[in-house]
């Protein structure tokens, strides 16, 4: 077996949505706390404890559902999502095209590669969340310069 690319969530991105995440949901629970024993309710104050709640929700979602770990080489990709127990091998032959988006900001360069596979759904990863991204790049333009589609402008 040769070396694999591994591209994962950065520790950075993880630490950063675990403390957005604690600190959201320590204001949910507050939030309700205050609530208890209180004779009248606001309508306002459902509404923080709403937002508070679908916060928390996306933030877990991604923390959790969104990570996986990316493994490329010997020609196969491997796609495993740790808290979905899922995970998939594909063969580069399976592979029906992949992007790259380009989005320039005032100060840095957002990039997204999408992988997408004919048996399986698709992959996104982007430069900033996931390591290895410019090794991921560099091993599609190597071995599927074909299934490449272009970015509009």
């Amino acid at each position: 077996m040769t070396n694999m690319i591994v591209s994962k969530p950065k520790r950075s991105t993880i630490f950063s949505l675990g403390v957005v995440t604690v600190i959201v949901i320590g204001g949910l629970f507050y939030a309700v706390n205050q609530l208890r024993g209180v004779a009248s309710i606001a309508i306002w104050q459902y509404i923080i404890i709403a937002i508070l709640l679908l916060t928390a929700s996306l933030l877990l979602h991604k923390l959790l559902f969104n990570y996986k770990v990316l493994k490329i080489g010997d020609n196969k990709f491997h796609v495993y999502y740790p808290f979905r127990f899922y995970k998939s091998v594909q063969s580069i032959k399976d592979l029906g095209a992949w992007q790259e988006t380009i989005i320039n900001t005032n100060k840095t360069e957002f990039r997204q590669l999408k992988i997408v596979f004919l048996t399986k759904g698709y992959v996104k990863i982007s430069n900033q969340e996931n390591s290895d991204y410019d090794k991921v790049i560099n091993y599609l333009k190597k071995k599927a310069p074909k299934k490449q589609v272009k970015q509009d402008d």
